[in-house]
């Protein structure tokens, strides 16, 4: 079965890429936010950073392509997600949808490969894997935002990654405290790095300066925020993770409390050493543009550009946390997990030249209902199961795989969506941020039908975990059917749902066929 090592993996990628490629320039105008971040990328591309557009008509056709002014633009995000699009620009042109789109579209199907060796990695599975990959190949919210030239389908492939690199960190984590625990119990010396002890108390792990793995999540979590601001929430989150994990392993190793919990202080402390410099250093670099070009917005003669830079921030700052005019696909948080108000990209009516009365094209990111509800519902599931196992687990010696991998899932979606729940000082918030939740809901889902069909869940050590279910041959052949049956259906509503995902003309009823909620329309 070698070749299904690479079958199924390539298959899921086709079919990623085929829904975000297909009639990629469609519509051959800027829509919806295009408007600011392809003409940013534009601009920035010619000058070092974002110029002044004389107007805000989407047309982007002949001259009006590369009609920018030399005045600089207030542009409110960091600059790297514009010069990503801007290579697209530099391949296919500034006039077509091709060039606008084609880096996000990329990054798109680079995120469901993260996703699938995010899954493997998880659960040493291939088949949970592919279905992660798949599930998020054919989520609507995910299809929609790697077809538009906004920055954040680029966010999501960083923070997806860095979460990777997270996870990897955390395997050679454990991998070095139970080679110290096995050197400790044979008395044997134990590897470099691995710290020493020589009592049963002094077991728990010293703290660890060598982590290649963090820097990398590190390195990646700078990006994202170079690419919006929000990347910080995943750094943030997978640093509490990580803390939280070391402090539970010493903890286990049968170190005394106070022993325990100051040495997992002094280690987060050396982690977020590790991290935020490699963090900042992208960050910054990402600037370079601006910084080598005097003539960007907020820069002064004669003051040195770090200053400028912090002035242009305090104002980029004020500016998020104030933005409150109202918006028709305005969004509450609590309505992000599933999609009560998706922000409609692009919309066109007409009659002249219609054969059913009256056509629509539309570019909506609706969720596919089976994917992003049922995303939600095992995310619920698996909170349950941590909180469950946990009370049930104390005083074991070994982590469990189930809490370990759900507590890392949960943490990568709730570093998405909590800290826009608590933030109060703007009103002007969007469903489609939520895109970077997709990754996260569909590691949930994979992981949670693997369970249900009998594929546990394994750690690096060799532990597994699994669901306490009826294990006969027939109880487990139906769940299995049941599976793929949810997958088929998930796959068919996918098909359904593309044409309005991808601005294809439909008849209106066609349209209206998938509003089947009031806030879709």
């Amino acid at each position: 079965m070698r070749w299904w090592r690479w079958l199924g993996p390539a298959a899921v990628l086709g079919i990623a890429a085929a829904l975000r490629f297909w009639a990629l320039s469609r519509p051959d105008s800027l829509v919806f936010d295009e408007l600011y971040y392809v003409r940013d990328a534009i601009s920035q591309l010619a000058r070092g950073f974002p110029t002044v557009w004389p107007d805000d008509d989407p047309d982007m056709s002949g001259a009006r392509a590369t009609g920018f002014t030399d005045a600089p633009s207030n542009a409110v995000h960091p600059p790297l997600g514009k010069w990503l699009i801007g290579l697209g620009i530099l391949v296919f042109g500034p006039g077509s949808g091709w060039g606008w789109r084609s880096a996000v579209a990329v990054a798109g199907v680079a995120t469901v490969a993260v996703v699938m060796r995010l899954g493997w990695r998880i659960s040493r599975s291939l088949l949970v894997a592919c279905t992660a990959g798949l599930l998020l190949a054919i989520d609507g919210v995910h299809v929609v935002l790697s077809r538009v030239g906004l920055l954040d389908g680029i966010l999501t492939l960083f923070v997806a990654l860095g979460a990777l690199f997270v996870w990897r960190d955390q395997e050679a984590v454990s991998l070095r405290s139970d080679a110290l625990v096995r050197s400790e119990v044979s008395g044997r010396t134990p590897p470099a790095g691995a710290g020493s002890a020589t009592g049963r108390r002094a077991i728990a792990p010293d703290v660890v300066w060598r982590r290649p793995w963090l820097l990398a999540a590190g390195l990646t979590f700078g990006a994202a925020a170079a690419v919006k601001w929000s990347g910080l929430y995943a750094l943030a989150f997978f640093l509490v993770y990580v803390t939280v994990r070391d402090l539970l392993a010493r903890l286990r190793a049968g170190g005394e409390r106070r022993s325990a919990v100051a040495g997992s202080a002094l280690q987060a402390l050396v982690s977020a050493a590790i991290a935020l410099p490699a963090a900042a250093v992208v960050y910054i670099s990402s600037w370079a543009g601006w910084i080598l070009n005097p003539g960007g917005w907020g820069r002064t003669p004669g003051t040195p550009w770090p200053v400028s830079l912090a002035r242009y921030h305090a104002e980029m700052l004020g500016w998020h946390s104030t933005l409150s005019a109202p918006h028709p696909y305005q969004s509450p948080p609590l309505t992000w997990p599933l999609a009560l108000i998706p922000t409609a990209m692009y919309k066109a009516r007409w009659t002249d030249g219609c054969p059913q009365g009256a056509c629509v094209a539309a570019i909506s990111p609706l969720p596919n209902p089976l994917v992003t509800w049922g995303g939600v519902a095992a995310l619920l599931v698996i909170a349950y199961l941590i909180v469950r196992r946990s009370t049930r687990g104390r005083g074991s010696a070994a982590p469990d795989p189930l809490v370990a991998a759900g507590a890392f899932v949960l943490t990568g979606y709730l570093s998405g969506w909590l800290p826009w729940v608590f933030t109060f000082s703007r009103s002007a918030v969007f469903q489609f941020y939520a895109v970077v939740l997709t990754p996260f809901s569909a590691l949930a889902l994979a992981l949670l039908l693997g369970l249900l069909t009998g594929i546990p869940l394994r750690s690096g050590a060799g532990a597994a975990a699994g669901l306490r279910l009826d294990s006969s041959p027939e109880a487990l052949r139906g769940r299995r059917i049941a599976v793929a049956l949810f997958i088929t259906a998930a796959m068919a509503l996918a098909v359904l749902f593309f044409p309005v995902w991808s601005g294809m003309p439909v008849a209106e009823w066609f349209w209206k066929w998938h509003l089947w909620l009031p806030g879709w329309g």
